[in-house]
């Protein structure tokens, strides 16, 4: 199969249904989930999931044995209450990355060191001070200020602080700040497409974030693209959809084209 040579995000993405790369024993689609397969919220806990992607999700995972993937910043634990049974499905990626579950191998994760929690502390002491977000991850902490956006400059000069006092990875993101232990994205896809089930396909990576820059550079390198999700921005994506209501409709796209078997 031929790839489009890397260029800057376009719009290509937008179905028809017929596009190459959806046909189901030539692609394995990695996605990540808040900004992606859903809309983001003012804080974490606020995000919807709606009985339809559920539903599309179960689709997917049918429609793709083995070759579906999510590979988010939250933790594994998080997506399974967001997600329920159907996170057990497919390959989940934790944590950036920092932990994973397939199933061949099961959960594995690293332990959470003390000096995550000691930042932890800092930075829910800070959020209760300052009318922020703390959030709860089992290998980071993350510090949302989309609520309060003045506090950006403060909350990014105590994560570097912390960072560097606890030898942590500093993350940015979409109106937040994450201190987490080592991971990222495009080692997670590289080691999720090691599976059996995977063998010889060729990755596509969904995401919107600065935080799945990674994830679209091991795509590329792996023979995929990287799918930007959102606006228009500098981007390591071969192509874009302009956001999570595009996405749902480019799959229910190529879960309407007949797959090899059956034309």
């Amino acid at each position: 199969m031929m790839l489009a040579e890397r260029q800057p995000a376009t719009d290509v993405l937008a179905p028809p249904p017929t596009l190459p790369y959806a046909v189901p024993d030539a692609v394995s689609l990695f996605f990540d989930f808040d900004g992606t397969l859903v809309d983001l919220a003012a804080t974490p806990d606020a995000v919807v999931v709606s009985q339809m992607l559920l539903d599309t999700l179960d689709t997917l995972a049918k429609r793709f044995p083995g070759r579906v993937a999510i590979i988010s910043g939250r933790s594994i634990a998080q997506l399974d209450a967001m997600l329920g049974r159907h996170a057990h499905l497919f390959a989940v990626a934790g944590s950036h990355g920092a932990e994973t579950r397939t199933p061949d191998d099961g959960h594995v994760a690293a332990e959470r060191p003390a000096s995550l929690e000691a930042a932890a502390d800092s930075f829910r002491d800070f959020a209760d001070a300052n009318g922020l977000v703390y959030e709860a991850k089992s290998l980071g902490a993350g510090l949302h200020y989309r609520m309060a956006p003045d506090f950006e400059p403060a909350a990014v000069r105590l994560a570097e602080d912390l960072a560097v006092t606890h030898g942590l990875t500093l993350q940015r993101g979409k109106m937040m700040v994450e201190l987490r232990t080592p991971g990222d994205k495009g080692a997670a896809l590289r080691d999720l497409i090691t599976a059996p089930a995977m063998a010889g396909s060729v990755p596509y990576f969904f995401g919107d974030d600065v935080t799945d820059e990674d994830g679209f550079e091991a795509a590329h390198d792996l023979g995929g693209a990287g799918v930007l999700i959102g606006e228009q921005r500098p981007t390591a994506a071969t192509y874009r959809l302009n956001d999570v209501a595009a996405l749902r409709d480019w799959i229910a796209a190529i879960l309407e084209t007949p797959t090899l078997e059956t034309r």
